[in-house]
């Protein structure tokens, strides 16, 4: 008895981070963003199609992570499936992705501010608010996991009686859609999921990566689905699918819908915390990961610096957050306008495409490390097809150069590092 519980509590906390770390006010946005592809049955099509895919992609995450558990799995992984200098390239790639999301995030906050404070003020809390998150993380802090779990449930409440409050009885009639672009609703459906992965990092037993995680993990997406599923049937009871796809932030117009003040401000507030709750989880995230790299001696020394007694690293928390803030101009000009939801995506797809590939890689090798799970490559080959058709098709169609411009600078710069490889290994001193 005194077992299954202790399983029971690992799958709910389990699927609490799961769920916390995919639904985030900047997805909301992206969700808009789907309806300029789709009408609403077509919508549901590409949640479900994501979600299919998402299911497997994660069960892979979960086996792959049981051979390196306590590792930063993309890299390790990747690096057992490729070797090196592929591995470098797909995680600085992951990186980038991460920065983006950043830059994105940053730029909602500050509409979020300006529903509040007139614009000086605004811009002068945000940059406060954002310098006390980098201040906090050189300091060596982190947020409590318990603090996190209980902001995404909070998060989740918040939605689940918005898009019940903002449910039109009376829908207003939507204009006919005369074709669905697939190609590119399904990527930005799947980056409705981004973030369930993470909760491999955060396993306490090596025993729940044959059950409770696969099963943690399936439960997730399938809630999260059915959330974004909700809140999207709320946005096309109240808004005609041209008008959605104008939101930057839907929640907050969903929420001005009801015409209760006291439901605006919960909403703006809530917002906020959860913003810069999960910009200060990817800023750490992605501050390790160089790190890390710094210290294998793949990118400059420079980056592994400390700081301090905190032990934090200082220098990649510093180049994280620089260029966070340089993503934000880019993530708010009118040339991404429309297509914000398509690079993400695309970015994902990538990713998860050289996850299914690095599966498939160790499983022909017969890699006896962790734990297998029934899964099979039947499965895993058509996801993976699924993805790569999504990406050429995708940057091949896409109707803004910007997004081939971003993806384009990004390959020439992460090949430019792996090409020319740094010293390596190095030492790392700690400071006293």
């Amino acid at each position: 008895m005194g077992h299954l519980l202790k399983r029971f509590s690992e799958l709910i906390r389990l699927v609490a981070i799961a769920i916390g770390m995919a639904v985030s006010i900047t997805c909301n946005t992206v969700l808009a963003s789907l309806f300029a592809y789709v009408d609403i049955p077509a919508f549901y099509v590409s949640l479900v199609v994501a979600g299919v895919a998402m299911i497997v992609i994660v069960l892979c995450f979960a086996e792959l992570s049981s051979k390196f558990p306590g590792a930063i799995g993309i890299r390790a992984f990747t690096k057992a499936a490729f070797g090196n200098r592929f591995s470098l390239a797909v995680t600085l790639f992951y990186i980038c992705m991460v920065m983006l999301m950043g830059g994105l995030e940053i730029f909602l906050c500050h509409l979020l501010l300006r529903q509040l404070l007139p614009g000086t003020w605004a811009i002068g809390l945000l940059v406060f608010l954002l310098a006390s998150i980098v201040v906090v993380n050189l300091r060596g802090y982190e947020l409590s996991m318990r603090f996190q779990i209980v902001m995404a449930l909070l998060v989740v409440c918040m939605m689940i009686g918005l898009s019940m409050m903002g449910m039109n009885p009376d829908a207003v009639s939507q204009p006919a859609r005369s074709h669905s672009d697939w190609l590119h609703s399904v990527p930005s459906a799947l980056f409705l999921f981004v973030g369930v992965e993470w909760a491999v990092m955060h396993v306490t037993r090596h025993d729940a990566f044959k059950r409770t995680l696969p099963q943690a993990l399936v439960v997730s997406v399938l809630l999260t689905g059915a959330l974004y599923g909700l809140l999207g049937s709320a946005l096309g009871s109240q808004f005609s699918i041209d008008q959605i796809p104008l939101l930057k932030l839907p929640h907050l117009e969903l929420a001005k819908k009801t015409h209760a003040q006291s439901a605006i401000l919960v909403v703006t507030l809530l917002s906020l915390f959860a913003m810069l709750t999960n910009f200060n989880v990817g800023l750490s995230g992605a501050a390790r990961m160089l790190y890390s790299l710094a210290r294998e001696g793949e990118i400059p020394v420079w980056f592994a610096k400390l700081q301090g007694k905190s032990l934090a690293p200082q220098n990649a928390i510093l180049f994280i957050s620089a260029s966070v803030i340089a993503a934000v101009p880019i993530m708010a000009s009118d040339a991404l306008s429309g297509y914000i939801s398509l690079l993400l995506g695309l970015h994902l797809c990538i990713v998860y495409g050289f996850v299914l590939v690095a599966w498939l890689q160790l499983r022909r090798k017969k890699d006896r490390r962790g734990i297998q799970l029934p899964i099979s490559r039947y499965v895993v080959t058509p996801v993976f097809l699924l993805l790569a058709v999504i990406v050429v098709g995708a940057f091949v169609d896409v109707g803004s150069s910007a997004v081939k411009l971003i993806l384009l600078a990004e390959g020439l710069v992460i090949s430019a590092i792996c090409i020319n490889p740094f010293s390596r290994p190095i030492s790392i001193k700690t400071p006293k």
